[in-house]
């Protein structure tokens, strides 16, 4: 994911996504708790839903609803069980104030990238399930970017938690993980070496997915329940790591969800029509990936409400 500055726009989208409008009678809620999908609707959600389904849902008459283009504004994707040897094993968290449960689903929120049950995330007006299918084969031509990142990741991705050397300690040096730019960095003791194997599960995991790809072209069907592995991975380290990434999107506050979820699935995503499109967001033409773009690709349908 990559660092969103908080400056001016940002902090102001972030009240407005807070806001509730009802045009008649005029009357202005914040943070309401009221929500169009009720238990019962979860319920068959919950009935419903498998590891690497899409979430995409919205909020009837909240003001950040006018700064994204379509029917919805945010997307997540269902890990099913997250515990804490997920966390320590592929994001190398010890310490944390997830609620972990069976029913995970991670998503982002103003560019933070979160762990958030199931039945919370269904706590909105509109929702979509989507599904990639259980045998993926080649639909689409991939994007010439995402060639790129697998044949060098580090060449179109920049890892910014990195080793830094304090000049006055000789013995035992400390390093700083720069977290983001709202968060303070914190001293703590590490190898000379820790910097070396991160990047290098960074660029495993990319070959990886490039070895989807490859099998792909060359006209094999590939299982996703295999890849599905590779993905739970890959979003289980977005929890700890901000990545500056070069897919031909441009970074923007109000679409840090999408961006995530395009991250994880990248391998696969683009051969059903999900790719970054120029798209009028807050008053500009940017290349993003909406969150109507996850609905309206080629994706299979499981439970929508709108």
């Amino acid at each position: 994911m990559q660092p969103y500055k908080l400056d001016f726009i940002t902090k102001l989208l972030a009240e407005l996504s807070k806001i509730k409008v009802f045009k008649w009678p005029l009357f202005i809620s914040y943070r309401p708790n009221s929500f169009a999908i009720k238990g019962y609707h979860t319920r068959e959600i919950l009935k419903l839903v498998k590891p690497g389904d899409i979430l995409v849902r919205s909020f009837n008459n909240y003001l950040d609803n006018y700064t994204i283009p379509g029917t919805f504004t945010q997307v997540g994707f269902y890990l099913s069980e997250v515990n804490e040897q997920h966390l320590k094993k592929f994001a190398n968290i010890e310490q944390h104030d997830f609620k972990l449960s069976r029913q995970m689903i991670i998503h982002s929120i103003g560019g933070k990238v979160i762990l958030e049950d199931l039945i919370d995330f269904c706590r909105c007006d509109a929702l979509a399930v989507m599904r990639f299918p259980r045998q993926i084969k080649l639909l689409q031509e991939i994007p010439t970017a995402l060639i790129d990142y697998f044949n060098d990741p580090t060449a179109s991705s920049k890892l910014t938690k990195t080793i830094i050397e304090e000049p006055s300690v000789k013995k035992n040096w400390l390093a700083k993980f720069k977290r983001n730019k709202d968060r303070e960095s914190e001293d703590i003791s590490t190898e000379e070496n820790d910097e070396i194997k991160y990047d290098a599960n960074s660029i495993a995991l990319a070959k990886a997915e490039n070895n989807i790809v490859q099998h792909l072209k060359n006209g094999k069907i590939v299982e996703f329940e295999k890849i599905f592995k590779i993905l739970y991975r890959l979003a289980i380290k977005e929890l700890n790591t901000i990545r500056e990434h070069n897919f031909g999107i441009e970074p923007f506050y109000t679409t840090s969800s999408t961006d995530l979820v395009y991250f994880i699935t990248k391998s696969i995503c683009w051969n059903y029509a999900i790719i970054p499109e120029t798209d009028k967001v807050l008053f500009k033409n940017r290349s993003v990936i909406l969150p109507d773009a996850f609905v309206d690709g080629d994706l299979e349908e499981v439970w929508k409400k709108v």
